[in-house]
């Protein structure tokens, strides 16, 4: 059973990615007024972004606890911690960039965030595809 557990987590990652990319995020900015989704997507982000690389650490642990047929896996989890962590330190700075108008400094940071978050989904999807003990 605890085998399983990294890609029943691999799928849970996913679908917080896909939730929180493709449906929240975006009715916060539609449906609230720009002041009050900024506070509350500000609120947000840093959470799930610690969400999901304490699901990745947490699946690395248990991929580093069992011996492989294929390694990868451990270190496409791996690899999803150290990018959710990057960006939940790079979060503060995104917020600095917007308080200080400095648009082209938040717009890298946000789109490296962007990035890293769809190479976690892919890396989780990886993980799934390339399931074998």
């Amino acid at each position: 059973m605890l085998k399983q557990l990294p890609f029943l987590i691999s799928g849970l990652i996913i679908g917080i990615i896909l939730f929180q990319s493709s449906l929240i995020a975006p009715a916060i900015n539609k449906l609230i007024p720009l002041k009050d989704a900024s506070v509350l997507l500000r609120f947000i982000w840093p959470k799930f972004f610690i969400i999901i690389g304490c699901l990745s650490l947490i699946s690395f642990l248990i991929f580093t606890n069992y011996t492989l047929t294929q390694p990868i896996v451990k270190y496409l989890a791996l690899a999803s911690f150290l990018l959710m962590s990057l960006c939940y330190f790079i979060t503060p700075m995104i917020n600095e960039a917007k308080d200080l108008s400095n648009n082209q400094l938040w717009t890298i940071l946000h789109l490296t965030t962007i990035i890293m978050t769809l190479v976690v989904l892919l890396s989780n999807v990886c993980i799934i595809i390339f399931k074998k003990f």
